[in-house]
């Protein structure tokens, strides 16, 4: 059993989106992704007028989750200087 992470794209707010081709042309781009700190995109549905993104699972949590940390006694808190070498580290995968 695999655990996997499913992400709903809500395209009335993605202006990238305006028809089922383009989502497709997205999650292509997404799939060519790989690098340690971007997770792996594992599949996609696009029935009925919904987007979803399918994702393998990291119990960790997700990065926007450590980097938008409400209490400040959170161990799992980021440095800035941590934050600027995650950025660069998905700066240079996208590239």
């Amino acid at each position: 059993m695999q655990l996997l992470a499913v992400k709903k794209i809500d395209t009335k707010a993605s202006s990238l989106i305006q028809k089922d081709e383009d989502f497709l042309e997205i999650v292509s781009s997404i799939s060519r992704i790989r690098h340690g700190n971007i997770a792996e995109l594992v599949g996609y549905c696009s029935e009925h007028g919904q987007h979803l993104l399918v994702y393998k699972y990291f119990s960790k949590g997700a990065l926007s989750d450590i980097l938008h940390l409400a209490d400040e006694t959170d161990k799992r808190e980021l440095s800035w200087n941590v934050r600027v070498k995650i950025a660069l580290g998905m700066a240079r995968a996208l590239e």
